[in-house]
């Protein structure tokens, strides 16, 4: 695999997709707006109380909960969006069919949560263990080995965690191009795909992509430390990202389309 090419293609795919595209970049930002809205409607001086507890009645939980709803609808139209480049559009695509894009992209983030969902309940569970555990008052060898129960389901959940990147970020193309939540969470069929591709290809495409999401990571953090406008800044540069990684992978993805070998003609 050329993962310099791909990075390339990526990076240009992003930048084309926004330059010159105003309105496409601005339906980005203004649909990623209310959850980056959060953060002022919470006010740390009146919610910590002296003794350094929290004052939940001064939560404003009201305004809260409007925001997050907000947020987490007008998601869908983005994950949608994505879902489009998933399928291999090139240029990136206007913003069209909307109600389309809604329900693709509530069905690409059915995906990814029934991926997550062993790493949910698992950790749940945990928490669960080690709560009912700390707070039972009790001592015994029996809450000793509820306690020796947590790191375990701690590490498999973390095992979990890995299967569930390695194989959901494939698995979402896969319900992208065949349009079928049951074949984005084909485990037999993704391990086909990953195997096609190569799993030394496969890896090292999530490494690169590891120290280019650090990088960012880095840089969004700087830019969120500038007084007033900082958090401005990064809603408009986020679009990039998402742009960039959503090509990426589709990129990688189709290296395993390509190397697919074509059936026999029938005679």
């Amino acid at each position: 695999m050329d993962f310099s090419a791909v990075l390339s293609d990526s990076v240009t795919y992003a930048r084309e997709a926004f330059i010159g595209k105003w309105l496409r970049w601005a339906i980005f930002i203004i649909f990623a707006l209310p959850a980056s809205l959060i953060q002022f409607v919470i006010n740390p001086k009146t919610i910590l109380t002296e003794t350094g507890g929290i004052n939940w009645s001064a939560i404003p939980w009201v305004q809260i909960a409007i925001l997050c709803l907000a947020g987490l609808l007008l998601s869908f139209f983005l994950t949608g969006y994505i879902v489009r480049i998933y399928r291999g559009v090139k240029p990136a695509p206007d913003f069209t069919e909307w109600m389309t894009l809604f329900v693709d992209g509530i069905k690409l983030d059915i995906v990814w949560f029934i991926w997550l969902l062993p790493v949910i309940v698992i950790t749940i569970l945990a928490a669960a263990l080690f709560a009912v555990t700390i707070f039972s008052g009790q001592a015994g060898g029996h809450n000793v080995f509820l306690l020796l129960l947590v790191p375990i389901l701690l590490l498999v959940g973390l095992v979990l965690i890995i299967i569930a990147v390695l194989f959901g970020i494939l698995g979402v193309i896969r319900f992208a191009r065949t349009n079928s939540i049951l074949e984005g969470i084909s485990f037999s069929q993704i391990l086909k795909q990953i195997r096609t591709i190569g799993w030394a290809n496969y890896i090292i495409s999530l490494i690169i992509f590891a120290v280019a999401v650090v990088i960012y990571c880095i840089i969004v953090m700087v830019i969120a430390l500038i007084p007033y406008i900082g958090w401005v800044i990064v809603l408009v540069v986020n679009p990039f990202y998402m742009i960039f990684m959503a090509r990426y992978f589709t990129l990688v993805y189709e290296q395993g389309e390509q190397h697919q070998v074509p059936p026999a003609p029938v005679e």
